[in-house]
């Protein structure tokens, strides 16, 4: 072979009949090993052996020395190439473009990495191993370790299903001739392997798109499906320094694990058959997330990134990938179950990774407890310096929460407005979540609320305990916003100032109104609001601290904005509008800094937060969506009329959200001692604070006035971003008082600032003492709703009942059961359905449908006199108990002939339905009640009811029975396509039934049949909601990694 690439010439055939080699060395960058690799090669025994060295676009080829020179020097007694891409294309993409621009005749190809050096007898061993087997298409050599040849590194390859490879080897395994034995492999490494030239050919070479990482495994896999073999030969040896995985060797195709787990992902989808595939795809996006929580577990969030975007790399090539797949399958010869001979089970790839990580997780873990011992000794000298008035104003602090806050911490859950409890075990908001159906009301279809995923991970830190989990719920909660409030002002002033930051925010109005009037949707955005604007604050440029990282402030918006309007879909409008009021002084005081760049990546993040909100957030403007039922024709009167006692001066002066009123007239006052005293960054930052403030209160004046209609559902909502800002205001004004104030000569405008920040602590004091002492924390307080304690009563009741009879509904009458003023996630009104209980958190945002409209009207009719057989007709709904507040409207209901009064009380009755029918039931034709309201006519539901059977609950979205005969299967729920019915597994056709769902049977062959009624999951949600689960998990680690910090000396 001549010198250059272009002057190729075709090697005579051997006359002792050897196979021609062409050994193929790809080169990139930092070459230390390249000599050794190139030596390697010409001392080869084997004669007929050609080299080709192929740069892949080196950016130090020219040298000194040049690198063709170093080739030429090392090679002079072979034949020799030289070539160089011009661009980097990877191992396997080198070798591609380096292929097809020479001409060889080449029996066999030797790919080697120059990192690599084989011993001199290594190419003959191969060359005779792969020619002892016409079948044996690639044979790799035993691979050592570079600096100490008798530590095992490869002695060829497995893999798990997912392709997940195994080496089979001990970490620093000495050879001791364990493994001389040859024999066949699933894949050999790129590090050095020798390939028929045909079969490469055959095989259209390497994956040029996976560029680094894997490609060698997706060979090899290839070359099997299409009826070859794979050897490891133990005669041949070659030493690897492994510079690119060790990090010796800087490489453009980083990060690594993002590259290898997209390579690996590409090669099973190419690869496996497509019965396997099937369940292959789902497993290994399972696993994914597993393998997430462990980079968690570790402390390396950064490389959930990582995985995602290597499920969202090849979700972008899916149609190339699956072209590639239809070639690579048709060329197959061998079926999966051959294959996997040469594979190993996942446990025993689970048993290796796991034991391979255990020092990465020492080492995280290790470094976690010495930054742990750090803070311990920090808190040592806490406190030492905790004497005096700090341990009494702690101590005050504590007695006043204690006290405060008692009739949270000792009474039953709340039951008003949208603070429900929680459902009995760990898992029941998490279900009502990935349930296809939910069945809140009359059911509807999903998507459900992202709010019950999120509520569902409370009940795990009480061990499924739902009294317990309410409390934590709650008091969780207000220790987040205190904190986040605590982080909003943290560049600025020192920790005292911090404190009174989040002391404010904490105990404020927000939480206030918050627990008074039973909106819990008002709390979770306060809870995340504080995150949200301290990023926006740091995108848009008013504060940041040295390590400050704009992607990880875009996903602290994304991720707080997607907490916020899981509850209060309007919130995002709001932090749009908190986004701009903060641009706009920043562009008016500091003409340096960026323009729209920082807004835009608030909206970035923003958008975000709707996206991890899908499919539930396309919901929000339809009919029934969270959003139109707070603007729309028929409702938005109704939320608007809750803004009719605020607006601009009631925000500025504090009293938006409702708090302790004198409390909130220091909020101003604390505001205006931020400016006026502060310097520099906090008068700018204070002053950006208070445009939130008056955006807020344009926003409640034009909603009071009825030229906006509300967005969010009452002003509590618009108010937490002004109470947040307020509490930041006060913090600013506190830390100015100390820092700032401090540094100028003594002038009235000291006397002044004490004087203000005195009447500011006096009106907190005189706010908040009296709302303490009579622990006004209290949920329901305001929203005029019956006690938890009536509520358990009736539940107990219910769920009695329910173990006797089955599922069923309970409509509950009169405001006291719900609040006096709707709210975003119960609409109003003044009645509702449950189930066979006391309403609960999944039933919120319950849906909505053209049968809700149909109760109304037969709720109507017996209010109003037009019926006595009320329950004939609510029968039809399933409802078997009405719980009535006594009142006016107790009359007409008390009237009815079919509902038997079974338990009276001072302030409500229940009434139990004398015509039960049961969620699911078999009759003879359509139920008679059911027609009655279909044609609005009462008399049609005179007469019997013939009944046949009922069926039973069967799995979370199922009723199941056994029935005789023919007739009709009448479900108790809003009509909707998506339920199925069959006898013995053959489908009923579908039939008009009113409201609800009813379906055709037909007698059967045999005397019974069993009769199921399910609505099943799509394969399309189940994948969406996959999705959205990788994508929450990777927001947050986007939100919450950190860069590893140095441990310090710890503190004397």
């Amino acid at each position: 072979m001549a010198s250059t690439a272009q002057s190729t010439q075709t090697r005579p055939q051997p006359a002792n009949g050897e196979p021609s080699v062409l050994a193929v060395v790809v080169t990139h960058a930092e070459r230390e090993w390249l000599t050794e690799c190139l030596v390697s090669l010409a001392t080869q025994t084997y004669s007929t052996l050609d080299v080709l060295v192929v740069d892949d676009a080196s950016g130090d080829h020219r040298g000194p020395p040049s690198l063709k020179r170093v080739v030429k020097r090392h090679l002079r007694k072979r034949r020799w190439g030289y070539l160089r891409t011009p661009r980097p294309l990877g191992f396997g993409g080198a070798i591609n473009w380096a292929l097809s621009r020479v001409r060889t005749d080449a029996d066999l190809l030797l790919f080697i990495h120059d990192d690599a050096a084989l011993t001199p007898e290594s190419v003959e061993k191969m060359v005779a191993r792969i020619g002892a087997d016409p079948d044996t298409a690639i044979v790799g050599p035993k691979i050592m370790n570079w600096d100490n040849e008798h530590i095992l590194e490869e002695v060829g390859m497995a893999a798990d299903r997912f392709g997940y490879p195994y080496k089979g080897l001990d970490e620093g395994e000495i050879d001791s001739g364990q493994h001389d034995r040859a024999s066949e492999v699933f894949f050999v490494t790129s590090t050095c392997m020798l390939v028929k030239h045909g079969v490469f050919r055959q095989l259209r070479g390497w994956d040029a798109r996976m560029r680094a990482f894997s490609e060698d495994l997706d060979l090899c896999w290839r070359a099997r499906i299409a009826g070859h073999s794979v050897r490891f030969e133990p005669e041949a040896k070659a030493r690897h320094a492994i510079a690119l995985a060790t990090g010796k060797r800087t490489s453009p195709y980083v990060p690594t694990r993002y590259f290898i787990r997209r390579n690996r992902l590409r090669a099973v989808t190419k690869n496996a058959s497509a019965i396997r595939l099937l369940g292959l795809i789902p497993l290994f996006v399972l696993l994914s997330i597993a393998e997430m929580i462990g980079f968690i577990v570790i402390r390396q969030p950064r490389e959930i990134w990582n995985l995602v975007k290597a499920l969202g790399w090849n979700a972008a090539r899916l149609p190339q990938t699956l072209a590639e797949r239809r070639r690579v399958q048709h060329k197959r010869r061998v079926p999966d179950s051959t294959i996997n001979r040469y594979t190993v089970r996942l446990s025993t790839r689970i048993r290796s990774y796991l034991g391979n990580q255990t020092h990465r997780i020492e080492e995280a873990w290790g470094r976690r407890a010495e930054l742990l011992s750090q803070r311990g000794h920090e808190a040592r000298a806490f406190g030492q310096r905790m004497k005096g008035w700090p341990i009494a104003l702690t101590v005050l602090a504590v007695v006043g929460f204690l006290i405060g806050f008692r009739h949270i911490l000792w009474a039953e859950q709340a039951s008003v407005g949208e603070l429900l409890p929680f459902p009995e075990g760990g898992a029941g908001m998490w279900k009502a979540y990935i349930s296809p159906w939910n069945h809140a009301g009359l059911g509807g279809p999903g998507p459900n609320p992202p709010a019950f995923a999120i509520l569902g991970f409370i009940p795990m830190l009480t061990f499924g305990a739902a009294s317990a989990a309410q409390k934590v719920m709650i008091l969780g909660l207000g220790g987040v916003a205190a904190w986040g409030a605590y982080r909003l002002v943290y560049e600025l002033v020192d920790p005292p100032a911090r404190w009174v930051s989040a002391a404010t925010y904490g105990f404020g109005a927000v939480g206030y109104a918050g627990l008074r009037e039973g909106r819990l949707g008002a709390m979770f955005f306060a809870a995340a609001a504080p995150f949200v604007l301290a990023a926006m604050i740091r995108l848009i440029g008013w504060a940041r601290p040295p390590e400050w990282r704009r992607n990880q402030s875009i996903a602290l918006i994304a991720l707080g904005g997607a907490v916020s309007a899981a509850f209060v879909p309007g919130s995002l409008l709001l932090y749009v509008i908190a986004a701009v009021m903060l641009l706009i002084p920043k562009l008016i005081l500091d003409h340096k800094g960026e323009t729209f760049r920082p807004l835009l990546q608030c909206f970035l993040g923003l958008l975000i937060a709707w996206a991890l909100l899908l499919p539930w957030s396309t919901s929000w403007f339809g009919d029934g969506g969270a959003l139109n039922a707070l603007f729309g024709d028929d409702t938005w009167r109704g939320y608007a009329n809750t803004f009719r006692d605020d607006g601009m001066a009631s925000t500025l002066l504090g009293q938006t959200p409702d708090g302790p009123a004198l409390f909130g007239l220091a909020m101003p006052l604390l505001g205006i001692i931020a400016v006026a005293v502060a310097d520099g960054a906090r008068r700018k930052m204070a002053l950006a604070l208070w445009t939130v403030v008056v955006a807020m209160g344009w926003i409640v004046d034009l909603i009071s006035a009825g030229i906006l209609r509300p967005f969010v559902p009452s002003p509590t909502e618009v108010g937490v971003l002004a109470a947040l800002a307020f509490a930041g205001l006060a913090g600013i004004a506190v830390g100015a008082f100390r820092l700032d104030l401090s540094r100028r000569e003594l002038s009235w405008k000291h006397a002044a600032s004490i004087g203000a920040l005195a009447l500011s602590g006096f009106l907190i004091a005189a706010g908040m003492g009296p709302a303490l002492w009579h622990g006004e924390w209290n949920a329901g307080e305001t929203a005029g709703g019956v006690g938890p304690e009536v509520v358990a009563q009736v539940s107990s009741l219910l769920d009695a009942e329910a173990q006797q009879t089955g599922p069923f509904r309970a409509l509950w009458i009169g405001s006291g059961w719900s609040s006096r003023e709707p709210t975003g996630a119960r609409p109003g009104g003044d009645s509702f359905l449950t189930g066979a209980r006391e309403p609960q958190l999944q039933d919120l945002f319950t849906p909505q449908s053209d049968a809700d409209g149909t109760l109304d009207v037969v709720i109507a009719s017996i209010e109003e006199g037009a019926t006595d057989r009320g329950g004939e007709l609510l029968g039809a709904f399933n409802v078997n108990f009405v719980i009535i507040e006594d009142g006016p409207r107790a009359g007409g209901w008390l009237a009815q002939r079919d509902l038997a009064l079974i338990r009276t009380e001072d302030d409500y009755f229940v009434l139990r339905n004398q015509v039960e029918l049961p969620r699911v039931g078999v009759y003879s034709e359509l139920p008679v009640y059911v027609r009655a309201l279909e044609e609005g006519d009462p008399r049609l539901s005179a007469g019997a009811e013939v009944q046949k059977t009922a069926l039973s609950t069967s799995g979370p979205n199922g009723y199941r029975g056994r029935v005789a005969g023919e007739g009709m299967v009448f479900l108790a729920a809003s009509e909707e396509g998506g339920w199925k019915a069959t006898a013995d597994d053959l489908a009923l056709d579908r039939v008009p039934g009113g409201w609800g769902n009813a379906f055709a049977l037909e007698e059967g062959p045999s005397e019974t049949q069993v009769v199921e009624v399910t609505y099943p999951r799509s394969i399309v949600a189940l994948f969406v909601l996959l999705i959205t689960i990788l994508a929450w998990i990777a927001t947050v680690g986007a939100a919450v990694s950190r860069k590893r910090r140095k441990i310090r000396g710890t503190i004397a």
